[in-house]
């Protein structure tokens, strides 16, 4: 019993441990560095540079999935994906302008990174639904 009680508390103790080793391993690389960055830079202009890499990072990392999604679709596919990509793009410019004029408004700097982060994560989400959907050839 007794062994049996350590065991347990030992495995609750590393629980923990796991679960934050797991986060960091599931963590895009770009996320790791941006994570990284941001702790270096943790100034308003600081982190607005920081967003602003990441999101070239993010918007370079949509047109490789794309492009790879592309070779991988028959020809019909491919032109479901063209089609979808357009309208995307067109609520891309859309929800920016939206944005913009949202956080325009706004009194305060932490605005600023705000906003940068939200036209990040538009186009960290297209990128990744790309990937998944690469993934279904892998």
């Amino acid at each position: 019993m007794k062994l049996y009680f350590l065991l347990a508390f030992g495995l609750f103790l590393s629980a923990p441990v796991v679960s934050f080793a797991q986060e960091d391993a599931e963590k895009h690389p770009i996320d790791i560095a941006l994570d990284k960055c941001m702790d270096k830079n943790p100034s308003t202009q600081g982190m607005v540079g920081c967003l602003d890499e990441a999101y070239k990072k993010w918007d370079a990392e949509l047109n490789k999935n794309y492009k790879a999604l592309n070779l991988k679709l028959n020809a019909k596919q491919k032109a479901a994906l063209l089609t979808s990509q357009r309208k995307w793009i067109e609520y891309r410019d859309l929800e920016f302008k939206f944005q913009a004029e949202l956080y325009s408004t706004m009194e305060g700097t932490m605005y600023q990174p705000m906003a940068v982060d939200s036209r990040l994560e538009i186009v960290k989400k297209r990128a990744l639904d790309l990937k998944s959907y690469l993934e279904l050839f892998e």
